[in-house]
């Protein structure tokens, strides 16, 4: 898949949903400016396939199910071919839910807006699906925090913190970078499921 770094400020001043996110990239989409992930090569992409999937985010105070056409890119010069999804921020690899979602259901829970039965009902979530997002944070926390720092900070303040980085993209396209996989992504991409020896330790911001 190809990693779409779109959220140019903090996120607490993003205000566009996931899916215009998606949709105003998709209008501009150029795939021979795109480099293939497997093979570097810039110039040899080019559209392969379409697929709809569903995203649910959270519209106007209720879970709302919207329709993505994602484009998939074919690399020219990879032998065997390869194929590449694109993939903006507000996306998760592998999860319905967009990036807003899950991180307003936390982000309500760590600052006591709510109790965790009425953040579910509201979110129309699983009371094990909070918890399984709770813990995912927490361990994705610990890669950029280090883990006796994520142990030291509460969850209220991580949480806080994490909405007040800026911009976004930096610190998403770091974390991939360092581990292979995006923030609350819980399925590994088995192509990069193992950090390469040869690169080098990431800093966030």
């Amino acid at each position: 898949m190809i990693r779409k770094n779109l959220i140019n400020c903090k996120l607490i001043r993003e205000k566009r949903s996931g899916k215009s996110i998606f949709d105003d990239y998709m209008k501009h989409l150029q795939p021979g400016a795109e480099a293939c992930p497997y093979c570097g090569e810039q110039g040899d992409l080019h559209v392969h396939a379409y697929y709809d999937r569903t995203l649910i985010e959270f519209v106007d105070g209720h879970p709302l199910k919207v329709s993505l056409c994602v484009c998939r890119l074919a690399c020219s010069h990879c032998s065997p071919q390869s194929t590449h999804a694109i993939l903006p921020d507000p996306i998760i690899p592998y999860c319905r839910h967009s990036l807003f979602f899950i991180l307003r259901v936390l982000a309500e829970h760590a600052l006591r807006l709510r109790s965790v039965e009425r953040i579910c009902e509201i979110f129309e979530i699983s009371i094990r699906t909070f918890y399984r997002w709770q813990k995912l944070f927490n361990e994705h926390r610990a890669e950029w925090q280090g883990l006796l720092s994520a142990m030291e900070t509460s969850l209220r303040t991580a949480i806080l913190e994490f909405f007040r980085k800026e911009p976004f993209s930096i610190f998403a396209a770091g974390f991939f970078r360092q581990t292979g996989f995006s923030l609350l992504q819980s399925h590994a991409n088995p192509a990069r499921s193992k950090r390469k020896s040869s690169e080098q330790p990431f800093v966030f911001p």
